[in-house]
């Protein structure tokens, strides 16, 4: 099990590797790693992840919930300390990616377009959320027992792993599935002939300058 220093080290790496990728943005996101057997490193509240340093770091323990740190812990807390109690893995990213959220405030469920895709994602669930916290735990811990990454609607993206770099894989791998379906519906054909014809319209009234 990595020493805490090393652990606050990549927790502030993979802060630094959201921000400058765009996928986590401002004062939002949140980071967590367990640490030994009953305790949890995370991310404290109203911290930039793109400029982390080991004092944003909090450390807290599953058991009592002591908290060890000069700041508070990230008010997802909660949902961070429920996950550790359910499942094995070592990590928790939770970040709101723009284009992610963006594209399924419109589409109910990932439309996968690339045999890549396919063979990375699978299937991710979306769950329903209308707060800034998530209050209601239950269905993510529920749709985390099918995938690893599950997307909270109007809110951003929850992913467990084992490691950092899996996690982020997963997140980068939906990021660039939504680019391909944006592209894609950019690209479209019919589309093109829609906007041709408009053209076409316009022009044959007079419209030339």
């Amino acid at each position: 099990m990595p020493k805490e220093k090393t652990l606050k080290t990549e927790i502030i790496q993979v802060g630094s590797r959201l921000y400058k990728s765009g996928l986590a943005q401002v004062k939002s996101g949140n980071i967590s790693a367990r640490l030994g057997k009953n305790h949890i490193l995370i991310t404290a509240t109203g911290t930039c992840l793109g400029s982390l340093k080991p004092a944003d770091i909090v450390k807290i323990n599953l058991n009592t919930g002591e908290t060890k740190g000069d700041k508070p812990p990230s008010s997802e807390l909660p949902l961070h300390s429920l996950i550790y109690k359910h499942f094995p893995h070592s990590t928790v990213i939770h970040c709101h990616p723009p284009l992610i959220n963006g594209y399924f405030a419109v589409n109910p469920a990932l439309k996968v377009l690339t045999l890549e895709t396919k063979l990375y994602l699978k299937c991710v669930p979306v769950v329903k959320q209308s707060t800034v916290t998530v209050t209601r735990p239950g269905p993510v811990i529920s749709a985390l027992k099918r995938s690893s990454l599950v997307v909270l609607k109007n809110h951003g993206v929850v992913v467990i792993a084992y490691d950092f770099t899996q996690g982020l894989l997963l997140i980068e791998s939906l990021e660039q599935a939504v680019r391909v379906a944006a592209c894609a519906r950019l690209f479209n054909k019919r589309r093109f002939d829609k906007l041709d014809k408009a053209l076409k319209l316009y022009l044959s009234h007079g419209h030339n300058h």
